[in-house]
Order: structure tokens, then sequence, then C-alpha cells
């Protein structure tokens, strides 16, 4: 049951908003730019319910209206269709639109239906953007007008390169802007300077056993001496100390023990039979100033962004294993990642630890999306980019059917991904169902 908890939680706290600030920068950058759209969406489809619709406009016989955002339209309206229009009392601008239905008629041989109704041809139509809730928590999308078909005005494919580079590319800098703002807040909340050690686990018939050491408690000092470099420091004091009996400083759901421990000789070295984990002490977290954060924030994702330029000589190398550089995450494993590190960061009571690793997802979101390949957005700012090199665009139907086929092979990865994620897991289960 801990298990659902924590991903849900992770789903809806840190994900969720990671892509939703993505498509976000989509929908600003396309409003900048004039680009129509139809729906933003918080969460994926199948649609719960509209929150609200904003106003747009028709056109009946060439006439322009006002649409209401109140107003519901028929399932499929679209120009061309005869419809009737009750209109409402309005006083300046456009003649206001109170609703509006389909209707079938002969212009020459029926009468006109009785005021405040008009009827007519639909021959435009834009009604306001749609704000939708979805029934799969997973971020949200923006669906614009036209991404591919240059007809209409108002279609993101009618509009200059440099605005469609910016709305294709926005969600992504968005992504990166957003990994960079929450190290920054991450760094101010505090940075651990000393560490203690928790127990994960204890060896059956070990020393750590015989002393009485449990899973999950906190080894504070050695011999009196307070811990300060975590797991580093305990480990080099068991291996050098075969035979002798260690004093362990233990804290144990808020009451401190004291514990004496003998490590055994074991291939050369003191073995006490317990697995180390670093733990942060709370009061000794170092809290930077704006720009101190600011700047080691940059760092950090300089140093992330170097790290992956340089991963194909790391492989060919030998410092970084195949089948490391190549391990694919989906949907399941950044879920993992993420509860594993909110878990962690509660318990520890330092933020740092959750903030840093849903920075480092936002990146790489960001900076996948920038992949020039058919579907992403890195793919589509692709064809632009060839458009303006050639001096004129590739087909649209063309376009159209590269990023199907693009959006297929995805698809198709990321189910296998999925199904390696659940099987073979970065984050083991058993750590978040404890």
């Amino acid at each position: 049951m801990e298990l659902f908890l924590w991903l849900a939680l992770a789903l809806v706290l840190m994900l969720g908003p990671m892509i939703l600030i993505h498509e976000l920068g989509h929908f600003l950058s396309a409003r900048r730019a004039g680009v129509h759209i139809l729906e933003f969406g918080l969460g994926f489809p199948p649609r719960l319910f509209t929150l609200a619709r904003e106003a747009g406009t028709l056109e009946l016989d060439g006439q322009p209206l006002f649409l209401p955002g109140s107003v519901r339209l028929p399932p499929g309206l679209g120009p061309g269709q005869p419809v009737e229009v009750r209109l409402e009392p309005h006083s300046g601008g456009l003649p206001r639109v109170g609703e509006i239905r389909r209707t079938t008629f002969i212009p020459d041989e029926e009468s006109p239906p009785p005021a405040p109704w008009v009827r007519g041809t639909l021959t435009a139509l834009e009604p306001g953007t749609i704000y939708s809730l979805n029934l799969l928590p997973l971020g949200g999308f923006v669906r614009m007008l036209g991404e591919e078909d240059p007809s209409h005005p108002r279609s993101l494919a009618a509009q200059p390169k440099r605005w469609r580079l910016a709305v294709l590319l926005s969600g992504a800098l968005l992504n990166i802007l957003a990994a960079l703002l929450l190290l920054v807040i991450g760094f101010m909340t505090g940075v651990p300077t000393r560490y203690f050690v928790r127990v994960q686990e204890v060896v059956p018939g070990s020393p750590a056993q015989a002393a009485g050491i449990s899973p999950g408690d906190i080894i504070i000092a050695i011999n009196g001496e307070r811990l300060e470099d975590g797991a580093t420091e305990l480990r080099e004091w068991i291996r050098s100390s075969p035979g002798r009996p260690l004093e362990l400083t233990v804290r144990r759901e808020g009451e401190w023990l004291t514990l004496m421990a003998t490590p055994v000789l074991t291939d050369g070295h003191g073995f006490l039979g317990i697995g180390l984990q670093s733990w942060p002490d709370p009061e000794s977290l170092e809290r930077y100033s704006l720009p101190r954060a600011t700047v080691a924030a940059g760092k950090t994702i300089a140093g992330v962004v170097l790290s992956i330029l340089m991963l194909p000589r790391l492989v060919s190398s030998g410092q970084v294993s195949v089948a490391e550089a190549a391990r694919p995450v989906g949907v399941p494993g950044i879920l993992g990642l993420l509860a594993y590190s909110l878990q962690q960061s509660l318990e520890m009571g330092v933020p740092l630890l959750a903030l840093s690793v849903a920075a480092l997802i936002s990146l790489a979101l960001g900076m996948t999306n920038l992949l020039p390949l058919p579907a992403l957005d890195g793919g589509r700012a692709l064809f632009v980019l060839i458009e303006a090199i050639r001096g004129r665009r590739i087909a649209p139907e063309t376009e159209a059917k590269i990023h199907m086929a693009g959006m297929a092979i995805l698809i198709a990865l990321s189910l296998f991904i999925i199904v390696l994620d659940i099987v073979n897991p970065l984050i083991p289960w058993s750590w978040l169902n404890r």
C-alpha cells in the first residue's frame, strides 16, 4: 500500500507539474505568437469536464458575431454547415450569440425563424480556448490549430519561422529554467555539511546482530567521536578495527543508545555485517544566499550537461559501462526515483535531495524533447530549420506522416521501457514499501 502512496505523491507533486510546466511554455509562447489554442488540458484525456472556455467569434453568412465561452457548441460543428443562432441584446460591439444549433433549410423555400433567432450558413468559427480537467494526472497538453497545416492564418504552421521555433522550443526551455529554480530553492533550504550513518540492513549471525544493531538505527558517533563523513568514515573505522570493540552511539526511534560491537577479521579487514547509508545531520544544514545558490545551481546544471556530452568518451574509455549508459528510463522508473527521493527527503528532513532529483528529471525532460527526432519538439524544430535552409517548406502532408511514424515508434519504445522499468526497476520497489 505504501508503494502506491509514494508513487501517487510523486506523480501528483513532482512529475505531473514538470510536464505541466513544459506545456505551459508552449501555451504562453503560442499565445504570444497569435496561434489559436483549441485546448489547454490538465492531465491527459479522456476529459472529465470543462473547467472554463474563453470567448470566441463566428461568422454567419460573413457577418461576424461574438461567441461567449458559456455557449455550448453542437459536436462536430464547422464552417459550411447551416445553423440557427439566437442573438442576445447588446450595446456596442459585435452582436452577441446566446445559443447556436444545427438546422436543415432551403433559404428560398422556408420562412425565417422567429426573432431573436437568425438563420444562415456558418462561414467561420473560432471558439475560445477550452480549459479542461482530464482523467490521467500526468501533467497536461496544449492542442493548437494546424500544427502542420498552414491553411488557416492563426494556425501554428502559418506563423513566421522565428515564432514557430519559439513555440516549439519554449516547453523545453521552461523545463530547464524550472530545473535551475528547483536547485536554487534546494541550496537555499540547506546543504548538509555533516553526515551520520543509517543502518539499512543487518546480516543474520553477524557481530552487528549480536551487538543489538537494528535496521533503521542512526549511528551518531563511534568511540565518543561524532561522525562527520557518514558511511565512508564509519566503514574505515570498521575495516581498521578487527577484534577491537567499538562503542556506537545510536539513535533509535527518538531514543539514544550505546552499543558495543566488535568487528571480526574477514579477508584481511574488519567486518561488522551492516549495510550503510550516509544520513545528513539536519543541524548541519548550510543555507545559501540567493546569489550563491544561483551560482551553485548553474554549475550543477552545466556539470550535468557536460557529463552527458562526454558520455560517449566515457563509454569508449571504459569508465562507464555500455549497460549503464544505454539503460533507458520510462515513466515507472522516473516515478520510482522521484518517490524514493521524496521519501528520503521527508525522513531526513532535508528538502535538497528531492528538489535535486526533481531538477535533474526536469532538465532531462527538456533536453530529451530537444532531440531532433520526429514527433519530439526538436524534430519539429528541425523541419523549420530545413525550411529556412531550403527556402521552402516540406509538404505539410509529408511532415505529418513523418511525425506520425515517429510517434508510433516512440510509443512502441515507451511501452518496452515501461515493461523494463517494472520488471527491472532502477529503485527496488521494496525500498518504497517499508
